[in-house]
């Protein structure tokens, strides 16, 4: 009994080692995996020098929002309102520059401290809050230059753009409604759970290294079965399908695992990060999203009947991918399901907002699900084909 449940683990050892030895063989394969993506890592160390941009962390200015953006604001936002001045003939400013802002947005909750718009900041139940400090009516009312902190999530470049628009929006229109010309309010600009570091280094980089992790080695093993001429011959053997998909599967896993040493090395020493996790954690969660990149490329290798079709159901994959990895565009309940979009969750979650794995382990398993229906899938399209192309 013993040697019937070791032969198939032996028969997976084996092509695990051929096909590494493979890939190995491959200069222009092991160029695709570990050069390239270290080179984006190069290049954006060299766009974050060459530019004002490096080490953007918080600052002032202007969002660009104009009021045709209004329709935009589907957003909820917090307030805090910490001014006890009166200075001021007429109404309450600040809580008429509060109407305002809750007029350009969908919902707005009032909070009495900042820990708890902090704490539902984190949860996403807010996208940003705004803290009104004292003294904001006495400086516009002897027109002294004013600041309202507005708090905002680093993982979600999407949303602080709209919450700048929407707070731009709200102050253009508050001044023009008492007609104000000297008197400014300028948002100044917190970002929340953004590592220690550069924060479009941090924010960009991170989406370079899952994404390389994900589509590199999804690039990668689009070729492994659809391009394996001795496959025809080792399935002549006992070798079954669900071995062959397996160990090849697992074969660019450990491919992933080293390229995610080298990729996560190199953006935390280039960028000299301090994330809020642990360097095992952000190799563990690499490692996780390689599955998905190999198990997708195997899926689509299996699937292919010749070499040109799977480099276009890759390019197919890596357009969607991209277009659906929600970090451009809101794409809704996808989020939750899409592995790229996962990879990015859970790396957001640990590495910037420092949760544990066990914290995230919804995420972690909607991970590993999704390897494991590829490969299941994977399985069967290969089993139905009586030969390969």
């Amino acid at each position: 009994m013993a040697e019937v449940v070791t032969k198939p683990s032996r028969r997976i050892r084996n092509m695990v080692v051929k096909e590494l030895r493979l890939v190995v063989k491959d200069k222009v394969a092991l160029f695709l995996i570990f050069l390239l993506p270290a080179a984006l890592i190069g290049m954006l160390w060299w766009v974050m020098n060459e530019s004002d941009l490096g080490g953007m962390s918080m600052g002032t200015g202007d969002s660009g929002g104009t009021e045709e953006e209004t329709a935009l604001f589907d957003i909820t936002l917090g307030v805090i309102d910490f001014d006890t001045t009166r200075t001021y003939e007429g109404e309450d400013l600040s809580e008429n520059f509060t109407g305002y802002l809750r007029n350009m947005i969908r919902e707005m909750i009032t909070y009495n401290n900042t820990d708890d718009a902090f704490h539902d900041l984190y949860e996403k139940r807010i996208k940003g809050y705004v803290v009104i400090p004292d003294g904001f009516e006495a400086n516009l009312t002897v027109n002294q230059p004013t600041y309202v902190d507005v708090h905002m999530d680093a993982t979600n470049a999407i949303d602080q753009s709209t919450v700048m628009g929407a707070v731009q929006t709200a102050t253009v229109m508050f001044r023009a409604s008492k007609l104000w010309i000297r008197s400014e309010i300028f948002p100044s600009i917190t970002i929340e759970f953004a590592p220690e570091g550069g924060y479009l280094e941090s924010t960009f980089g991170m989406f370079i290294v899952v994404m390389s992790s994900y589509l590199g080695i999804a690039m990668t093993s689009a070729q492994a079965i659809v391009g394996d001429t001795p496959l025809r011959r080792m399935l002549l053997t006992p070798t079954s399908r669900l071995e062959v998909i397996v160990s090849k599967v697992l074969a660019y896993v450990v491919i992933g695992f080293f390229q995610s040493l080298l990729l996560i090395t190199l953006w935390i020493l280039v960028f000299d990060l301090n994330l809020n996790t642990g360097f095992e954690t952000l190799v563990i969660i690499m490692s996780l999203t390689s599955l998905t990149g190999s198990s997708t490329g195997i899926l689509v290798s299996s699937i292919a009947s010749t070499r040109l079709q799977a480099n276009q159901m890759f390019l197919f994959v890596m357009f969607a991918t991209l277009i659906l990895s929600g970090f451009f565009i809101d794409v809704g309940a996808l989020d939750q399901f899409l592995p790229l979009n996962l990879g990015l969750k859970v790396f957001i979650d640990t590495a910037f907002k420092g949760l544990s794995l066990l914290q995230i382990w919804d995420s972690v398993l909607r991970l590993v699900g999704f390897s494991a229906a590829a490969i299941l899938l994977g399985t069967f399209v290969f089993s139905k084909k009586p030969t390969l192309g």
